[in-house]
């Protein structure tokens, strides 16, 4: 099995179809919040980013001050997900990662769509909440996830374009979809062969080396162009520039990088003017 990316438009529904996948096809079910605590190693609370703070304390005009946190979390992130990808199949479920994972040749992107009046009926019986304060919660939860996507990616989370299976619940049962995404998987192209994880482990290796040059100040706020040959331990950095000096740029990525694990070998080429 390959890496299966369900975007939850409904949290229980997604977890219901990522368990009975799991049951299925094996692979281990991951969600969000695991990969949120193992991104705590690269140093994701570092970048500063938090949702809860910036969609409701921070109008969107305001977001783009948070453009070097907003590549640093995201970053941070990514190199912990890629973590779970390498280890082995994985079925996971949160909002976002289908945009990350788009670079993982094996990756199957799949939006489950809960009908309204079943996720109010499921938080009633959750919370104990009435069916009008459940629909406020769902709303409020729902814009909370719209601004949060728009601020970190600048997409619309339910553009059908980011997705290979779009899952209309309303129409179709779990086991339906079940089926739907084990006939889909047989596709060749899901395979997760020697060839496809090589790309993975090289973007994982430059992902890691951007956090490392995100968490220097010397090459923090930098734009860098980072490309990594896992195999051959090699990390070749790019960048250009209006002004500034090209040579103590290339020293200070090489300072940044300098005792990353894996890597041997570091190239940096900078352009001025």
């Amino acid at each position: 099995m390959s890496v299966i990316a369900i975007s939850r438009g409904s949290l229980s529904a997604a977890t219901k179809l990522a368990q009975g996948l799991s049951s299925k096809l094996g692979g281990a079910v991951i969600t969000r919040e695991q990969v949120l605590e193992a991104a705590e190693r690269y140093g994701i609370a570092e970048s500063g980013l938090e949702m809860r703070h910036i969609v409701a304390q921070h109008p969107p005009g305001f977001w783009e001050n948070y453009a070097d946190a907003r590549k640093h979390y995201l970053a941070c992130f990514k190199a912990a997900l890629f973590d779970f990808v390498l280890q082995g199949p994985i079925i996971y479920h949160g909002n976002l990662a289908h945009l990350l994972l788009k670079e993982v040749p094996f990756v199957l992107r799949v939006r489950v769509n809960a009908p309204l009046e079943n996720r109010v009926e499921g938080m009633m019986a959750e919370l104990g909440v009435s069916r009008q304060d459940a629909m406020l919660r769902i709303e409020a939860i729902d814009e909370e996830r719209r601004r949060w996507t728009a601020f970190l990616y600048d997409v619309y989370v339910m553009d059908p374009m980011h997705f290979d299976i779009v899952l209309n619940l309303s129409r179709m049962t779990i086991q339906d979809g079940i089926q739907m995404i084990a006939a889909a998987l047989e596709n060749e192209q899901f395979r997760r062969t020697e060839e496809a994880l090589q790309a993975v482990r090289d973007i994982h290796l430059a992902t890691i080396a951007q956090i490392r040059l995100m968490s220097n100040p010397d090459t923090y706020g930098l734009d860098l162009n980072v490309e990594a040959d896992s195999s051959a331990g090699k990390v070749t950095v790019t960048g250009r520039f209006h002004t500034g000096d090209a040579k103590v740029i290339e020293n200070e990525i090489h300072s940044a990088l300098s005792g990353l694990g894996l890597v041997k070998e570091i190239e940096a080429h900078v352009k001025v003017g």
